[in-house]
């Protein structure tokens, strides 16, 4: 039914066009009459010079029409009315003198062979016209997958690209090996892998050849772009197994270089406790059970990084939040680093009003430690260190700031990443494994904060946490 609505619309639609066509062909004809009978009464010219006329007639007939079929029609009643009003015996259709009769006769041929050549100059401008507007769709469809990213957007893209330039609806299938039977269905064919294919849906069995064209051409930029795509993946896959056992060599590296120093140093003063225990004075026992305790607090310290750092990158950092006062975790913090900022110059600046904040206090109070440790183990002895906090904004912003020897500016960013230390850029120099502020990044931004690191005024390092407060 409906496709018996369409040809009888495709019908009248010819009609119509065939019906304005001779439209216009009649208007030629009248003009290029008139211009003749004027020509020749007021001019005297001969009938060459009308047969001109007549031929130019038909030629711009056959163009503005853009049809053979209106040009010989165009020629056949430019004979008729060059025999009926210019030849003797006048106003008839009888043709006395055999000289018209050639004379028509060579108008004939010259009008039909100027027609065919006007049909072909005509035919190879559309194909010319074609052909550009072919090459700049298929320019279009081909840059328009070079900035595409992601298996679901190129086959939007590709979806869009076909309803846009053909109007057909269809689907696409990139995970598919083989194909479904089906007049409408073109494969996604990179040489010789198979990448899928497209299904499209038009009430016709054959498309268009421009058509069928476009969607080949969408389905070859779908096989690069998908190809592409998985070989990025592979490539990515590839770039992190091959960073991950870098991590992993690092890490195995670095545990056995800071394990080994303090395990050494804890072997040696229980040797010494253990053969001289007698000989030793209290005071001097005292000060090697003060060294073993620091030693093993460090390796606890250590363990625990490790852990961290594993549950953060198997993505099993939980947060539990909940309101937490900023005075009670600063407190907690400096609490557990007591033992190591003693014979230092350290103080404490807090709000003039108590700030609440939306966190995981465990986790907030080893940010804070891991600050206040890396200050007091990368500076000397003499160096003041100074942890303040302050509101800012609908934020709270906690500032562990030292005055040793600083951060070199061009790692001011790769410091917050694992095994980097400031001496030699990893964690091999100087004891610690260079996780501590990473997992600090780690736990701000799970906390949409924000953490860095400047200069400290007039020398030194200054770490800035900014969390925000409770809603």
């Amino acid at each position: 039914m409906r496709q018996g609505v369409v040809q009888c619309m495709r019908v009248i639609n010819m009609g119509r066009s065939f019906l304005l066509n001779a439209l216009k062909t009649l208007i030629v004809i009248v003009l290029a009459t008139t211009l003749s009978m004027v020509l020749e009464q007021h001019y005297q010219i001969g009938k060459e010079s009308v047969m001109m006329v007549f031929l130019l007639c038909v030629l711009f007939s056959t163009v503005w029409t853009e049809s053979w079929i209106q040009g010989i029609f165009a020629s056949a009643i430019c004979v008729v009315l060059f025999n009926y009003l210019f030849t003797e015996p006048r106003f008839t259709l009888a043709i006395h003198s055999s000289k018209d009769i050639v004379f028509l006769g060579f108008f004939i041929i010259a009008v039909i062979v100027s027609v065919l050549i006007t049909v072909r100059l005509q035919r190879q401008i559309f194909l010319a016209a074609e052909n550009e507007r072919a090459a700049k769709t298929l320019y279009s469809i081909a840059l328009g997958f070079l900035t595409v990213n992601g298996e679901d957007e190129i086959c939007q893209k590709a979806l869009r690209f076909i309803m846009d330039y053909t109007g057909v609806s269809s689907e696409i299938d990139i995970t598919a090996n083989a194909f479904p039977r089906g007049d409408l269905i073109y494969p996604i064919q990179l040489s010789s892998d198979n990448h899928g294919f497209i299904r499209v849906f038009s009430e016709q069995r054959q498309l268009k050849q421009k058509d069928d064209m476009i969607i080949h051409a969408v389905a070859t930029q779908v096989g690069i772009a998908v190809h592409r795509e998985r070989l990025r993946r592979e490539q990515e896959n590839i770039r992190f197994a091959m960073e991950k056992e870098r991590q992993k060599s690092t890490l195995l590296r670095s545990v056995a270089h800071d394990l080994r120093s303090p395990l050494t140093a804890l072997e040696g003063e229980s040797n010494l406790l253990t053969e001289n225990y007698g000989e030793l004075t209290h005071e001097e026992r005292q000060l090697l059970a003060g060294h073993m305790k620091e030693e093993i607090q460090w390796l606890t310290g250590l363990i625990e990084n490790i852990l961290d750092m594993t549950r953060i990158t198997d993505g099993q950092l939980i947060l539990n939040r909940e309101p937490q006062p900023l005075d009670d975790l600063i407190s907690e913090a400096v609490s557990h680093t007591k033992e190591l900022l003693k014979g230092r110059k350290f103080s404490v600046t807090l709000p003039d009003h108590v700030a609440v904040i939306w966190a995981d206090g465990r986790l907030i109070v080893q940010v804070l430690v891991n600050l206040l440790e890396n200050a007091v183990r990368h500076t000397p002895e003499y160096t003041d260190i100074q942890l303040s906090a302050k509101v800012t904004d609908g934020s709270v912003e906690i500032t562990v700031a030292d005055t040793g020897e600083g951060i070199p500016e061009d790692m001011r960013k790769s410091i917050f990443e694992r095994f980097v230390s400031v001496n030699h850029h990893v964690a091999d120099g100087k004891r610690g494994l260079g996780l501590g502020l990473a997992i600090c990044k780690t736990i701000v931004e799970a906390h949409d904060g924000r953490i860095w690191v400047q200069e400290n005024n007039p020398h030194g390092a200054a770490f800035t946490v900014t969390l925000p407060l409770e809603a």
